[in-house]
């Protein structure tokens, strides 16, 4: 069973979560510095049960926005969460959490007693003063991008030491752990949404570290499974107060979330109404893929124009490869951007991507058929100005304009590897940043001399370019693929812009 992708605005913010299975309500709350991907497992095992799994992203976690207010607890968590349960016009609910998500359910379930219909906290914290003081203190250093990349490989380090010590910061034996390390492909994970949240993986963190089991165990009402792996770091807690002799150990995280899910199967909360969704951006069906898409301006995708009865024209903004939607300033009118398949929110499934133009273009012109937009006027880079031209073509939309790109041919470059794809050590990390900058001081990246130099160069300030770097590792070796027909389309004559 697969998840489906929402996205919805809450208080103004923008929360993504995602949606499996059809009948009472469950919420899934991840863990730090995460997001709702890291849950989809418990969300199958609920959904088997027949549940209905709901699983944001937590505020400052992966593609929702984060709160506002400076050092937010626990008690902000759980009421950002009773807000995002209204928009979605959740009544009575069950709720699990992992870890920091556990914080905010056991939070959650005390703060709003008649919503809760049961809670599964898996890996609550009960700190030592001692702990919690040494956690805030070392555990989350600031996030920020480094001219050489050099954040990259700390990135991946941090991801991937929390495999083997806990807490991280201390590599000494009584605080190694009994896991096996996290295969690359976990650890790239983990690493995307680290760089997903950037600095704000912060401030959702300290909230585990801050809460305080004893000020809310004694209010919780609901039945509730308070319960860890034995091999979780957290499992020694349960001996402590005010756990003890309330939780339950698991031999396996298997059994584990198998008992989860059976308990809050078994003090179901009331039926999910349908999924509410966002009318400034979302996901279009392709198959068994999506496409994200971002409105900016009119929400109507053809609205009127002040100056005239005729409707006013779309700007859809199409990126080049290794690119996203998140490339654009909003325009000045109404505008759409998409991100190309296996790019930005379009990134998660597409094992492959459109291996000819035709079939990009066949791509964007399903999604703006499932969008309805009419009367549409393209602004595209690379790869996205040659759908533009091919759709200019087909008769699809009234004219393309394309923004200067850079055109890179994978197959001339000669640089050894250039793929993208996790690897053991975390170097396609920094790899992704260093061909991201390189792009900034020469055209193509690849040919680093002179006679190539771009003057001036591009804005090389190390956020603008870790931003660029994360694209390419969201779209991976899907943008070789990109940039190869970017290469060969670019060597074609192309239809002229009306």
């Amino acid at each position: 069973m697969e998840a489906t992708r929402h996205f919805v605005e809450v208080d103004g913010r923008r929360v993504f979560y995602r949606r499996m299975g059809r009948g009472p309500a469950v919420i899934l709350i991840h863990g730090s510095p995460q997001s709702s991907r890291a849950v989809l497992a418990q969300a199958q095992a609920c959904a088997a049960k027949g549940l209905c799994a709901i699983a944001p992203d937590t505020p400052g976690a992966g593609r929702s926005e984060p709160l506002q207010s400076p050092g937010p607890t626990s008690a902000d968590y759980a009421r950002a969460l009773a807000a995002f349960a209204d928009r979605l016009g959740l009544g009575r609910l069950a709720l699990y959490g992992f870890h920091t998500g556990a914080a905010t359910a056991c939070t959650f379930a005390s703060l709003f007693p008649a919503r809760t219909a049961a809670v599964a906290c898996d890996g609550l914290p009960a700190w030592t003063e001692g702990e919690r003081a040494s956690l805030l203190a070392r555990y989350l250093p600031p996030f920020e991008p480094r001219w050489d990349g050099s954040h990259m490989t700390w990135a991946w380090s941090r991801m991937e030491e929390q495999t083997v010590f806990f807490p991280w910061y201390r590599p000494t034996a009584d605080a190694r752990m009994a896991y096996t390390v996290t295969p690359r492909e976990g650890v790239h994970a983990n690493c995307m949404d680290l760089l997903d949240a950037g600095d704000a993986y912060r401030a959702v963190y300290a909230s585990a570290f801050t809460f305080r089991a004893q000020e809310w165990l004694p209010r919780l009402l609901a039945p509730a499974l308070i319960a860890s792996s034995l091999a979780d770091p957290l499992c020694a807690h349960l001996r402590r107060e005010p756990l003890r002799d309330r939780g339950a150990v698991f031999d396996t995280a298997a059994a584990l979330l198998d008992a989860c899910a059976a308990h809050l199967a078994q003090h179901p909360g009331e039926e999910a109404p349908a999924p509410v969704g966002s009318e400034l951006r979302g996901f279009v069906p392709i198959g068994s893929e999506y496409i994200a898409w971002q409105r900016h301006g009119s929400p109507s995708a053809a609205g009127s124009d002040a100056n005239s009865d005729s409707p006013a024209r779309l700007r859809l903004q199409l990126h080049c490869a290794g690119g996203s939607g998140a490339d654009f300033h909003p325009a000045a009118g109404p505008s759409l951007s998409i991100d190309l398949p296996g790019h930005g929110d379009s990134a998660e499934g597409w094992p492959q991507v459109p291996a000819r133009l035709e079939d990009w273009a066949d791509a964007i012109e399903t999604a703006c058929t499932s969008l309805e937009l009419r009367n549409v006027d393209v602004v595209g880079a690379g790869l996205g100005a040659m759908v533009g031209n091919e759709l200019l073509r087909r008769g699809k939309v009234n004219r393309c304009r394309e923004l200067p790109a850079q055109i890179f041919d994978p197959a001339q470059a000669s640089l050894g590897s250039l793929s993208l794809t996790p690897e053991w050590d975390g170097a396609h990390l920094v790899r992704a940043f260093r061909i991201a900058r390189w792009e900034r001081l020469f055209a193509p990246w690849n040919l680093r001399d002179p006679a190539h130099a771009r003057r001036p160069h591009a804005d090389l300030d190390p956020a603008a370019v870790h931003g660029r770097a994360v694209s390419l590792l969201k779209a991976h070796d899907r943008w070789l693929a990109g940039a190869a027909v970017e290469a060969a389309a670019s060597s074609r004559a192309c239809p002229p812009a009306r």
